[in-house]
C-alpha cells in the first residue's frame, strides 16, 4: 500500500506557494500540506514565524548557512571592486553582524580559516596593489573595444610583423601585497586599489606575434646614469638600453627614442613588410 503521508523534502518555492495560498486565497494547512507535499507542521511553524532551516543558526556555529552564503558573495564583489578582504577584514565584518543580532558569542581564532575551507568557491590568494586610476580604466569595454580596433585597422600585418609594446616595471613606496580572500577561479587575480602613486624604475618592453621578444627600454628617476648603478651582474644585459627621466615614466621624446631603435632591430627581421607597434 502507498503511503499518503507528504514527502518531507521540499523547496523554499514551494513552501512560499503554500503560505501565499493559505494566507491569501484562504486554503487550509492541511489542504496546502497535501498540495505541495510539505508536512503540515511545517507550514504551522512558518506561519508562526519560525525561519527556514537553512536560516536558522545552530547552536554551535557563528552564521547560518543563508548567512554564510550572503558573506561569500560579499567576498566575491569586494573583490571585484578591488577591495579583497583580509582575514582581519572578514573577522570584523562578521563580529559586527553579531553585534547586530545581539549575539555575544566570539568569532574564534580559526573561524574564517574553518569559513574558507567550508566554501570551494573562495580562497586566500596574494592581492597585488594597484593604483586605483589604473584599476578603472581596465573594463571589459576598453579590452574588447582595443581588439575590434586592432583587428579591423591591423589584422592583416603578419604576426612576425606585429609588435605588442607595454610599459612594466619595479614599484617602491607603495606598501606591500598582502594576503587576502577572493575567488578559488586560478584566472582571477585579487588586485587591491590603492590611492597612492608609484615611483617606478620602468620598464618599456617589446614582444612579437609570434613571441620573439626585442630590446627592451630601462627608465630610470634621475638626471644621468652613473656607472656604479651597473653591476657586474648587468653584463648579459648590457646591450639594453638605459634612460633617465625626471620622475622615472616614459615621455615622447623617450618612447621615440627607443622606438626608432628597436624599428631599425626590427626591419632586420622584417625585410621591408609593414609592421605594428
Amino acid at each position: 500500500m502507498t503511503s499518503k503521508w507528504p514527502r518531507r523534502v521540499y523547496t523554499e518555492d514551494e513552501m512560499a506557494n503554500a503560505i501565499l495560498d493559505i494566507t491569501k486565497n484562504g486554503l487550509s494547512q492541511y489542504r496546502a500540506a497535501q498540495k505541495y507535499y510539505i508536512p503540515q507542521q511545517s507550514i504551522s511553524n512558518r506561519l508562526k514565524g519560525q525561519a527556514a532551516l537553512a536560516d536558522q543558526i545552530q547552536p554551535h556555529k557563528l552564521l547560518s548557512k543563508t548567512q554564510e552564503a550572503i558573506l561569500v558573495s560579499w567576498i566575491l564583489r569586494q573583490e571585484s571592486l578591488g577591495y579583497a578582504p583580509s582575514h582581519s577584514q572578514i573577522r570584523a565584518c562578521v563580529e559586527a553582524l553579531m553585534r547586530q543580532l545581539n549575539n555575544e558569542q566570539t568569532v574564534g581564532r580559526n573561524w574564517v580559516a574553518k569559513f574558507i575551507h567550508r566554501h570551494p568557491g573562495i580562497k586566500i590568494k596574494r592581492g597585488r596593489r594597484q593604483e586605483a586610476s589604473r584599476f578603472n580604466a581596465f573594463t571589459p569595454q576598453a579590452v574588447h573595444w582595443y581588439f575590434d580596433i586592432r583587428e579591423k585597422e591591423y589584422g592583416w600585418i603578419k604576426p612576425e610583423n606585429t609588435v605588442n609594446v607595454d610599459e612594466s616595471g619595479i614599484m617602491s613606496g607603495f606598501g606591500l601585497d598582502s594576503l587576502v580572500v577572493g575567488s578559488a577561479d586560478p584566472k582571477r587575480k585579487a588586485l587591491l586599489k590603492g590611492p597612492q602613486s608609484r615611483n617606478w624604475t620602468l620598464f618599456i618592453e617589446a614582444i612579437t606575434a609570434d613571441g620573439r621578444a626585442l630590446t627592451p627600454g630601462i627608465i630610470f628617476k634621475g638626471k644621468e646614469l652613473q656607472k656604479q648603478w651597473f653591476l657586474k651582474e648587468f653584463g648579459k644585459i648590457a646591450d639594453w638600453q638605459y634612460i633617465t627621466s625626471p620622475n622615472g615614466w616614459t615621455d615622447n621624446h623617450i618612447a621615440i627614442e627607443w622606438l626608432e631603435r628597436m624599428d631599425m632591430e626590427a626591419m632586420q627581421r622584417m625585410h621591408g613588410w609593414p609592421r605594428a607597434f
